[in-house]
């Protein structure tokens, strides 16, 4: 059955609406994690280095295993519903890991030489999830739609890069400027949250 004309311009708005919260998590991620390692610099470092590293090594676990999968747009709606709620919950979690970082990790560990590694290995699992589940998400929307329009497969690519990275481009900037300013880091990243499950559902 003929996929309706619309249908194919419409995941490329979603998937702009994707790369709107999507980079938006990466520079808020920047901000928690400075208040675990210490430093914006080392922050900023270790997000940059999993969200690329994430989103590479999910991308290969797509290329592995999507193969088989029936229809991959419900993969990728599955993906972003997931990043969705774990940016939804990522606030009060965080608050929960300080607590217990503070409270009885840190001072445990103490002035030993496992501190700093420990401190590094923790941040970076508490965004390793997010990162391999937005790495998912180009293979599975670029896959689903070339099934669905195997004659313009070089178009669907490009023009899905062109719209998340202008998605991404425009979240950064709304964030950075509007609403963190207005609603702080925790409803910054609810909104984006929720901007992923409302993808997710449309394309459900």
């Amino acid at each position: 059955m003929p996929a309706p004309t619309l249908f194919r311009p419409l995941l490329f708005l979603l998937f702009a609406a994707s790369g709107f919260s999507g980079l938006i998590y990466e520079s808020l991620w920047a901000q928690y994690l400075k208040l675990f390692l210490g430093h914006a610099a080392y922050a900023q470092t270790l997000v940059l280095a999993i969200f690329m590293g994430g989103m590479a090594l999910g991308a290969w676990i797509c290329s592995r295993f999507s193969g088989s999968w029936s229809n991959l747009l419900r993969g990728y709606a599955l993906a972003e519903a997931a990043i969705g709620v774990l940016a939804v919950l990522f606030h009060p979690l965080f608050v929960l890991f300080l607590d217990w970082a503070y409270g009885w990790l840190i001072p445990v560990l103490g002035p030993s030489l496992l501190l700093d590694p420990v401190r590094w290995g923790l941040s970076a699992l508490l965004i390793l999830p997010q990162t391999l589940l937005l790495g998912m998400t180009f293979p599975l929307m670029a896959a689903g739609l070339i099934r669905r329009f195997p004659h313009n497969s070089g178009s669907t690519i490009s023009i899905l890069y062109f719209t998340n990275s202008l998605g991404a481009a425009l979240g950064v900037l709304v964030s950075s400027f509007f609403l963190v300013a207005r609603v702080g880091l925790p409803g910054t990243l609810t909104i984006a949250g929720c901007i992923n499950l409302m993808t997710a559902a449309a394309v459900w």
